[in-house]
């Protein structure tokens, strides 16, 4: 029997869909070969590092997706309240409507391994620092706008796990909404 195609982006929202699923630790070599299609040779061959590298090519796929297209309206036209309400419409496709759960929070179980944690905190500040720059254009000064952005990024993710957990997404939804404020936009 030949060997099953698999395009890397097959590969990547496979394993990303489990990993958001399952979490890190509770992805089973035999899980990943059911989300992926792939046989556990194949996947070897893919990924000679095992799970941790398919843990990090996962975090810098779905991580370059994210900054080069949910941020991306941050550096666009517009005023900056249209431009963040466009990044919460983003982000509210991407997480659909909360529904889905966040990697950062999938990942923060269990070790994934050096590349992908490093991903991960890579990720989590370029979210902080394009929240903070935002809030520094809305007259906060650098801690402050610090601070801003973490908390933006936190009630985010928050209500993410909220939603999780409860099966009630109204939380993520008030989480993007309030975003613009959250980050001291001028209305």
């Amino acid at each position: 029997m030949a060997p099953r195609l698999v395009s890397y982006e097959q590969l990547m929202e496979g394993l990303t869909e489990l990993f958001r699923e399952r979490g890190f630790e509770a992805a089973s070599l035999g899980d990943i070969a059911a989300a992926t299609g792939l046989r556990r040779s194949s996947l070897y061959h893919r990924f000679p590092g095992g799970k941790q590298q398919m843990a990090a090519e996962v975090v810098s796929h779905v991580g370059a997706g994210l900054t080069g297209t949910v941020l991306a309206p941050l550096s666009g036209p517009g005023s900056l309240r249209d431009r963040v309400e466009a990044v919460g419409r983003l982000l509210e496709r991407f997480y659909e409507g909360g529904a889905k759960s966040c990697l950062l929070e999938s990942f923060s179980l269990g070790d994934p391994g050096p590349d992908a944690s490093a991903l991960l905190r890579e990720s989590a500040d370029a979210w902080i620092d394009a929240f903070a720059d935002v809030a520094r254009q809305s007259g906060a000064r650098r801690p402050e706008a610090r601070a801003r952005a973490q908390d933006a990024l936190a009630s985010i993710e928050g209500a993410l796990v909220v939603a999780r957990v409860t099966g009630d997404t109204t939380s993520f939804t008030r989480a993007i909404r309030r975003l613009p404020d959250a980050l001291g936009v001028p209305a």
